[in-house]
């Protein structure tokens, strides 16, 4: 039973694609043909989404400082000190 099992979710990996469940299934029985030990790894779905998102929020922050000290950076290299302004030579 077990051998069509297999062979029933490899057709349907080729041709349709599996569910999580289907392909978690399908991962266990090639591991158990291999003589290897089966984690049940979770899906990146399953993840740990709360870390994750503070992770990113966190890169999202370092970013947007670090793109606003470029700008101001870039402002105050091209502004023109007080006194130094002067009305544009045209001749």
């Amino acid at each position: 039973m077990e051998g069509d099992r297999f062979a029933e979710l490899k057709a349907k990996a080729a041709a349709e694609g599996l569910t999580d469940e289907e392909a978690a299934e399908l991962g266990k029985l090639y591991a158990e043909r291999g003589g290897e030990p089966h984690d049940e790894a979770r899906s990146a779905g399953d993840g740990d989404a709360a870390s994750e998102d503070q992770e990113s929020q966190e890169r999202r922050e370092r970013d947007a400082a670090a793109q606003a000290e470029a700008a101001q950076e870039r402002y105050r290299s091209q502004a023109i000190p007080p006194g130094e302004a002067s009305e544009p030579d045209y001749r």
